[in-house]
């Protein structure tokens, strides 16, 4: 079994996500995988197996789609997905929890260098999927 479909089965143990988020979960991957065959899904599939999807908003995260690996909970802010390319926020969660490990992510450790990870994971994020919201501007 190759590691794309390792992690495609990681993805269907979840039983809590919806058929649709699990959709979207392989494309994003197979997108990510095809131009990062290198990067090691291993972290990936052992966070997506018990993950959680919780209900997000204004007040719980200002983003519309936001990683928290200190407990595996990725929130959705409905209200704000529909003012944004919602695949480009997915795409960025799942960089987001490829590059996780303990109890943070990507480049650097405690915080150091977060500015540094976040524009990286966003210009990846664009490089992958693109922005729609941003050919308005």
């Amino acid at each position: 079994m190759n590691e794309l479909d390792v992690t495609y089965s990681a993805i269907d143990a979840n039983e809590t996500f919806t058929d649709a988020l699990k959709g979207n979960f392989k494309e994003l991957l197979t997108i990510f995988h095809r131009n990062f065959a290198g990067v090691s899904l291993e972290d990936f599939n052992k966070r997506i197996k018990g993950m959680e999807v919780k209900r997000g908003n204004k007040y719980i995260t200002k983003d519309a789609v936001e990683y928290d690996p200190k407990k595996n909970v990725l929130y959705l802010n409905e209200e704000k997905l529909n003012t944004v390319d919602a695949k480009h926020e997915l795409m960025y969660a799942v960089i987001t929890m490829i590059s996780a490990y303990d109890n943070g992510f990507g480049i650097g450790s405690k915080e150091k260098l977060k500015v540094l990870n976040v524009g990286i994971t966003e210009m990846l994020a664009n490089f992958l999927v693109g922005n729609e919201c941003d050919e308005d501007e």
